[in-house]
């Protein structure tokens, strides 16, 4: 559980209105208050979080993995792209 005497930061949430739901009906369920039941949540499943998205546990993309990704066309990123490469180029600073 939280102990009020440690040092704490305030850090503003922004969450998706299920999820405040499904924190609220937690903290009414477990006595916790709004604050303790997200702490308590971060702190129980930050293990998992770790576990399952850990960078170190990605493997890299296959041959046919990254054939695939760069073959497979994408008309918005293609459009981007396009924009991007016919801006002004700037010329370098003299010094």
């Amino acid at each position: 559980m939280y102990d009020s005497s440690m040092k704490s930061e305030t850090f503003p949430l922004a969450m998706p209105k299920d999820l405040l739901g499904q924190v609220r009906q937690a903290a009414k369920k477990t006595g916790l208050s709004m604050a303790d039941a997200m702490r308590q949540s971060m702190k129980l499943g930050l293990p998992r979080l770790v576990e399952q998205l850990a960078s170190d546990k990605l493997a890299p993309m296959t041959k046919e993995e990254l054939q695939l990704a760069y073959r497979t066309p994408n008309p918005e990123f293609d459009a981007l792209e396009h924009h991007c490469a016919s801006l002004p180029k700037r010329l370098p600073e003299e010094n």
